[in-house]
């Protein structure tokens, strides 16, 4: 990244002298405009006629930036926004699309970005980029309502394109670009925006190498997205359904905070049809969706030969999350995409073909719901999914898998206050006909006060229709000698249904539980479904027909 004395010296930025003569008149922009400054270095926008803290110049400031920075203007390399005063605003009336090369440093001072939406803002962003570009060191305020008939607009910054979705792009069809989009790095940046169905940060197309780290979004109770990406077109064939799509890897995204979203419709972050993407450190305040991966509408069916086929359905994870006041389900892998809808509606897919789209880890977090009734802590139906070293209070479930997810790992998972089970492994949907056996762990876990909605029925880990488990070193239940309290809601430890085969619960302790009901209960009576327990402690009753216990 350049500093401050590279602007002093007159070294930033690749621009020919040529250029900078085009882009530094001495006269004023235009009538009533602001003038051109040449008494400022090169690469401070003041020299090309935008000034601070005039909100009456913001067309002006806009004219200016876009002759310098729009593809085909005369500025190549970085650009500067200085602070002079500590607090500097600088005011702009519409959207940017900045050229390839392009490298934004705010030096702490904040644009300010007000327009009333119309049709043409579609798919496109206040800050609007498609490869090789930074943004660094300062605030954004987006003032900007929807409207004109115009959507997934009204975003603070946007990268990538798809096709001809936007107008300030030519229409961007990945396999024939000389150059991939991407190249993009958001740093230090703060964004504020009150833009109803619109995002902070908007992503979409085969976008190659994007790195966010200490990026804070506040939506004002008014944004619905924080940081989305969707899939794009890597060729144009006519037919939609015929087309390969491109999708976007290698992203990484570091310390992201988002605030105050629309808590009905407001998903804090949003991957559709990407791979190979880390987050670490994520926290969110006050949103539906806190974090959500899909395969998206194109479910990696024709994913671009040679560039996407063999990344896909690769691994999407996340490390040190923190979620509060989720009014939904807080983290959702959709690693299963039915073609029912969408543009391939009328395809032939096997079960296969929309089946064990994404994989999925998470390690480490806290995640606490608004004990409203439907939301989940983590969902899932990616084929394979692991969890570790986490917490999950205040949802009416904890963890719930569909029949799709078939390989899992959950570990060291603390599982509080859930209006029903702590797990459901197994939930009552599913593509595969019939529905394909489960395999997996749960392992030192430890369950507790769950089934708070009615008392003593649900159970800590209800599960079903597999083909070996093992649930080994978990505690069940809150005790008095143990935690203090005693437990007074939650129901069995373990219940598992008539389908289920090779569930060995071992080494678990029960401190206690709620009503009459029995601590390990099988919903079958066929001792020869292999189903036992070893080494229990505690709380032993069983209903259904299990192995005797070792003690």
């Amino acid at each position: 990244m350049n500093t401050r004395r590279s602007f002093l010296a007159g070294t930033l930025g690749a621009t020919s002298a040529g250029a900078l003569a085009a882009a530094d008149p001495s006269a004023p922009a235009a009538a009533g405009g602001n003038r051109a400054s040449p008494e400022y270095f090169p690469g401070d926008v003041r020299r090309y006629g935008v000034v601070p803290d005039n909100e009456a110049a913001a067309a002006e400031n806009t004219r200016a930036l876009k002759a310098l920075c729009a593809p085909g203007g005369a500025l190549h390399g970085s650009i500067c926004f200085p602070n002079a005063t500590g607090r500097d605003v600088y005011y702009l009336n519409d959207i940017i699309a900045f050229q390839d090369g392009t490298h934004v440093d705010l030096q702490g001072s904040t644009l300010h970005f007000h327009k009333d939406g119309e049709k043409g803002d579609t798919n496109s962003g206040f800050i609007f980029a498609v490869r090789d570009f930074s943004i660094c060191n300062g605030s954004i305020i987006v003032d900007y309502q929807m409207g004109g008939g115009g959507t997934n607009a009204g975003n603070a910054l946007t990268f990538g394109n798809r096709g001809g979705d936007s107008r300030y792009f030519s229409p961007i069809y990945d396999s024939l670009l000389a150059t991939p989009m991407g190249n993009i790095v958001v740093r230090n940046l703060r964004i504020s925006s009150n833009t109803k169905s619109g995002s902070g940060i908007f992503m979409i197309g085969g976008l190659n190498g994007v790195v966010m780290e200490n990026v804070w979004i506040d939506g004002g109770g008014a944004l619905y997205g924080g940081i989305a990406y969707e899939f794009g077109w890597a060729t144009n064939e006519p037919r939609m359904d015929q087309r390969q799509t491109s999708h976007a890897h290698n992203m990484r995204f570091s310390n992201i905070n988002i605030t105050n979203l629309d808590i009905e419709h407001g998903w804090a972050f949003g991957l559709s049809g990407a791979y190979n993407c880390s987050i670490d450190g994520l926290y969110v305040k006050s949103a539906k969706v806190l974090f959500q991966s899909s395969p998206g509408e194109a479910a990696f069916y024709r994913p671009w030969l040679h560039v996407d086929q063999v990344g896909a359905k690769r691994n999407i994870s996340l490390r040190n999350v923190v979620g509060t006041a989720i009014t939904g389900t807080a983290i959702v892998f959709a690693g299963a995409s039915a073609k029912t809808g969408g543009y391939l509606h009328g395809t032939q897919n096997s079960a296969s073909d929309q089946t064990d789209l994404i994989d999925c880890s998470i390690d480490g977090f806290a995640i606490d719901g608004a004990n409203l009734d439907g939301g989940y802590g983590i969902q899932s139906s990616a084929e394979k999914m692991d969890v570790r070293n986490g917490r999950i209070t205040n949802f009416t479930r904890g963890i719930v898998t569909t029949h799709e997810c078939t390989r899992m790992t959950v570990e060291s998972v603390d599982i509080f206050g859930c209006r029903n089970e702590g797990m459901e492994i197994g939930q009552q949907v599913s593509i595969w006909n019939p529905p394909r056996e489960k395999m997996g762990f749960v392992r030192n876990c430890f369950m507790a006060g769950n089934s708070t909605a009615r008392p003593g029925i649900f159970a800590a880990i209800e599960i079903d229709l597999c083909a070996a488990f093992i649930i080994e070193g978990n505690r069940f239940g809150y005790e008095k000698a143990h935690d203090g309290i005693p437990e007074t809601t939650q129901g069995p430890a373990v219940r598992i249904g008539a389908q289920a085969r090779h569930v060995v619960c071992r080494c678990n302790h029960i401190g206690g539980l709620q009503g009459e009901g029995s601590a390990y209960a099988n919903r079958s009576a066929d001792a020869g479904k292999g189903n036992a327990i070893e080494h229990a402690s505690g709380v032993t009753t069983t209903a259904g027909s299990w192995t005797l216990p070792r003690q």
